[in-house]
Protein backbone atom coordinates (compact mmCIF):
# COMPACT_ATOMS: atom_id res chain seq x y z
CA UNK A 1 0.00 0.00 0.00
CA UNK A 2 1.27 3.51 -0.76
CA UNK A 3 1.91 5.48 2.51
CA UNK A 4 0.65 8.64 0.53
CA UNK A 5 -2.81 7.38 -0.26
CA UNK A 6 -3.55 8.24 3.52
CA UNK A 7 -3.29 11.64 5.30
CA UNK A 8 -1.19 10.31 8.47
CA UNK A 9 1.10 8.73 5.69
CA UNK A 10 1.18 11.84 3.45
CA UNK A 11 2.68 13.25 6.85
CA UNK A 12 4.90 10.20 7.56
CA UNK A 13 6.68 10.62 4.38
CA UNK A 14 7.13 14.22 4.26
CA UNK A 15 8.45 14.10 8.02
CA UNK A 16 10.90 11.54 7.11
CA UNK A 17 12.00 13.30 3.91
CA UNK A 18 12.80 16.04 6.06
CA UNK A 19 14.32 14.83 9.01
CA UNK A 20 15.57 11.05 8.19
CA UNK A 21 17.12 12.18 4.58
CA UNK A 22 18.21 14.99 5.16
CA UNK A 23 15.62 17.26 2.82
CA UNK A 24 15.71 19.85 5.63
CA UNK A 25 19.38 20.97 4.73
CA UNK A 26 18.36 20.23 1.06
CA UNK A 27 16.24 22.91 0.71
CA UNK A 28 18.74 25.56 1.64
CA UNK A 29 21.40 23.54 -0.60
CA UNK A 30 20.31 22.15 -3.39
CA UNK A 31 24.26 21.46 -5.23
CA UNK A 32 22.57 21.66 -8.59
CA UNK A 33 24.99 21.82 -11.80
CA UNK A 34 24.78 21.82 -15.36
CA UNK A 35 26.96 19.27 -17.18
CA UNK A 36 26.11 20.36 -20.68
CA UNK A 37 22.66 21.43 -22.26
CA UNK A 38 21.66 17.85 -21.89
CA UNK A 39 22.57 16.97 -18.86
CA UNK A 40 22.40 18.25 -15.11
CA UNK A 41 23.23 17.13 -11.36
CA UNK A 42 22.03 17.57 -7.67
CA UNK A 43 20.96 15.73 -4.79
CA UNK A 44 17.91 14.19 -4.12
CA UNK A 45 14.71 16.44 -6.03
CA UNK A 46 12.30 18.04 -3.87
CA UNK A 47 8.85 17.81 -5.69
CA UNK A 48 8.61 21.56 -5.78
CA UNK A 49 12.06 21.58 -7.55
CA UNK A 50 11.00 18.69 -10.09
CA UNK A 51 8.31 21.38 -11.10
CA UNK A 52 10.92 23.73 -11.84
CA UNK A 53 13.46 20.97 -13.19
CA UNK A 54 9.99 20.33 -15.87
CA UNK A 55 9.27 23.98 -16.33
CA UNK A 56 12.51 25.84 -16.50
CA UNK A 57 15.16 22.85 -18.11
CA UNK A 58 12.47 20.56 -19.70
CA UNK A 59 13.52 17.54 -17.85
CA UNK A 60 12.13 14.86 -19.39
CA UNK A 61 14.56 11.86 -17.48
CA UNK A 62 15.18 11.94 -13.86
CA UNK A 63 17.91 9.61 -13.17
CA UNK A 64 18.04 8.48 -9.49
CA UNK A 65 21.58 6.44 -8.24
CA UNK A 66 19.02 5.63 -5.24
CA UNK A 67 17.14 2.78 -4.97
CA UNK A 68 13.49 2.41 -5.31
CA UNK A 69 11.70 1.57 -2.18
CA UNK A 70 8.80 2.48 0.23
CA UNK A 71 10.51 4.94 1.88
CA UNK A 72 8.96 8.89 1.94
CA UNK A 73 11.68 11.08 -0.60
CA UNK A 74 11.01 7.70 -2.82
CA UNK A 75 7.31 7.94 -2.87
CA UNK A 76 7.16 11.43 -3.14
CA UNK A 77 9.66 11.88 -6.09
CA UNK A 78 8.04 9.07 -7.98
CA UNK A 79 4.52 10.85 -7.58
CA UNK A 80 6.35 14.44 -8.75
CA UNK A 81 7.92 12.76 -11.77
CA UNK A 82 4.71 11.18 -12.59
CA UNK A 83 2.88 14.48 -12.13
CA UNK A 84 4.67 16.28 -14.12
CA UNK A 85 5.51 13.66 -17.00
CA UNK A 86 9.21 12.94 -16.28
CA UNK A 87 10.45 9.37 -16.33
CA UNK A 88 11.94 8.19 -13.30
CA UNK A 89 14.97 5.53 -13.26
CA UNK A 90 16.50 4.17 -10.97
CA UNK A 91 19.64 2.84 -11.23
CA UNK A 92 21.22 2.36 -7.71
CA UNK A 93 24.89 2.53 -7.54
CA UNK A 94 27.24 3.00 -3.85
CA UNK A 95 28.85 5.70 -2.57
CA UNK A 96 31.52 3.75 -0.65
CA UNK A 97 32.35 0.85 -2.51
CA UNK A 98 34.23 0.10 -5.54
CA UNK A 99 31.78 0.22 -8.22
CA UNK A 100 29.90 -2.70 -10.12
CA UNK A 101 31.30 -3.45 -13.40
CA UNK A 102 27.65 -4.24 -14.66
CA UNK A 103 26.78 -0.89 -13.05
CA UNK A 104 29.40 0.95 -15.20
CA UNK A 105 28.29 -0.85 -18.58
CA UNK A 106 24.94 -0.63 -17.51
CA UNK A 107 25.07 3.28 -17.75
CA UNK A 108 26.61 2.83 -21.05
CA UNK A 109 23.64 1.51 -22.23
CA UNK A 110 21.08 3.67 -20.31
CA UNK A 111 22.37 7.05 -22.10
CA UNK A 112 21.82 5.62 -25.17
CA UNK A 113 18.70 4.76 -24.73
CA UNK A 114 16.93 7.78 -22.34
CA UNK A 115 15.05 10.90 -22.94
CA UNK A 116 17.32 14.08 -22.88
CA UNK A 117 17.49 16.33 -21.11
CA UNK A 118 18.07 14.49 -18.25
CA UNK A 119 18.86 15.22 -14.35
CA UNK A 120 21.03 12.70 -12.45
CA UNK A 121 20.77 12.72 -8.99
CA UNK A 122 21.76 10.84 -5.52
CA UNK A 123 21.00 11.55 -2.21
CA UNK A 124 24.13 14.80 -1.50
CA UNK A 125 24.29 15.24 -5.08
CA UNK A 126 28.43 14.65 -4.29
CA UNK A 127 29.76 11.18 -4.96
CA UNK A 128 27.26 8.64 -6.81
CA UNK A 129 26.49 11.35 -9.28
CA UNK A 130 29.63 13.00 -9.68
CA UNK A 131 30.53 9.37 -10.55
CA UNK A 132 27.37 8.95 -12.71
CA UNK A 133 28.82 12.39 -14.24
CA UNK A 134 31.89 11.15 -15.18
CA UNK A 135 30.63 8.42 -16.93
CA UNK A 136 28.46 10.88 -18.58
CA UNK A 137 30.85 12.77 -19.80
CA UNK A 138 33.16 9.83 -21.19
CA UNK A 139 30.08 7.96 -22.71
CA UNK A 140 28.29 11.17 -23.67
CA UNK A 141 30.60 13.24 -24.37
CA UNK A 142 33.45 11.45 -25.55
CA UNK A 143 35.72 13.17 -23.02
CA UNK A 144 38.82 11.33 -21.77
CA UNK A 145 38.66 9.93 -18.09
CA UNK A 146 40.83 12.45 -17.34
CA UNK A 147 38.81 15.12 -17.60
CA UNK A 148 35.84 14.08 -17.58
CA UNK A 149 36.59 12.77 -13.39
CA UNK A 150 36.57 16.69 -12.39
CA UNK A 151 32.88 15.93 -11.73
CA UNK A 152 34.56 13.92 -8.65
CA UNK A 153 35.24 17.35 -6.84
CA UNK A 154 35.10 19.01 -3.19
CA UNK A 155 33.35 21.66 -5.13
CA UNK A 156 30.47 19.60 -4.89
CA UNK A 157 30.74 17.86 -1.23
CA UNK A 158 32.80 14.95 -2.44
CA UNK A 159 35.51 13.70 -0.19
CA UNK A 160 38.13 11.32 -1.60
CA UNK A 161 39.86 10.95 1.53
CA UNK A 162 36.93 8.82 3.09
CA UNK A 163 35.22 5.41 1.94
CA UNK A 164 33.65 7.56 -0.74
CA UNK A 165 37.34 8.08 -2.18
CA UNK A 166 37.21 4.19 -3.88
CA UNK A 167 35.28 6.14 -6.34
CA UNK A 168 38.39 8.20 -6.94
CA UNK A 169 40.85 5.10 -6.74
CA UNK A 170 38.79 3.30 -9.21
CA UNK A 171 39.29 6.51 -11.73
CA UNK A 172 43.21 6.34 -10.45
CA UNK A 173 43.73 2.59 -11.22
CA UNK A 174 42.48 2.88 -14.64
CA UNK A 175 44.46 5.85 -15.67
CA UNK A 176 47.70 4.29 -14.94
CA UNK A 177 46.52 1.15 -16.55
CA UNK A 178 45.82 3.58 -19.43
CA UNK A 179 49.41 4.88 -19.40
CA UNK A 180 51.00 1.88 -20.39
CA UNK A 181 48.02 0.13 -22.66
CA UNK A 182 46.38 3.35 -24.18
CA UNK A 183 45.16 0.67 -27.41
CA UNK A 184 42.46 -0.57 -24.01
CA UNK A 185 39.59 1.56 -23.91
CA UNK A 186 37.92 2.02 -20.20
CA UNK A 187 34.63 0.00 -21.09
CA UNK A 188 37.29 -2.80 -22.31
CA UNK A 189 39.15 -2.28 -18.94
CA UNK A 190 36.01 -2.66 -17.14
CA UNK A 191 34.90 -5.54 -18.80
CA UNK A 192 38.43 -7.77 -18.38
CA UNK A 193 40.71 -6.29 -16.64
CA UNK A 194 39.26 -4.26 -13.58
CA UNK A 195 39.35 -6.34 -10.26
CA UNK A 196 36.83 -4.87 -7.95
CA UNK A 197 37.75 -6.65 -5.03
CA UNK A 198 41.53 -6.53 -5.09
CA UNK A 199 41.23 -2.53 -5.74
CA UNK A 200 38.87 -2.44 -2.71
CA UNK A 201 41.31 -4.26 -0.83
CA UNK A 202 44.01 -1.72 -1.70
CA UNK A 203 42.34 1.57 -0.86
CA UNK A 204 42.70 2.68 2.45
CA UNK A 205 40.26 5.49 3.61
CA UNK A 206 41.05 7.89 7.05
CA UNK A 207 39.13 7.38 10.01
CA UNK A 208 38.12 11.19 10.26
CA UNK A 209 37.08 11.14 7.22
CA UNK A 210 34.75 8.51 7.26
CA UNK A 211 33.24 9.73 10.41
CA UNK A 212 32.41 12.65 8.73
CA UNK A 213 30.83 11.10 5.69
CA UNK A 214 29.00 8.12 7.35
CA UNK A 215 28.02 9.47 10.82
CA UNK A 216 27.51 13.34 10.00
CA UNK A 217 26.53 13.10 6.44
CA UNK A 218 25.57 9.25 6.35
CA UNK A 219 26.32 9.09 2.66
CA UNK A 220 24.73 5.69 1.25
Amino acid sequence: MNKLNSFWGRISAHIQTLFVDHEILRKLYRNFYRIDSQAYRSNHPSARFIRKLKNKYGIKTIVSLRKPDKSGQYLLEKEACDKYGIKLINHPMSSCKMPKPERILEANELFDTIQYPILIHCKSGADRAGLMSVLYRHFVLNEPIAIARKELSIKYGHFRWADTGKLDYFFDCYERFFESNPDISFTQWVEGHYDRDKLDAEFHSAGWANLIVHKILHRE
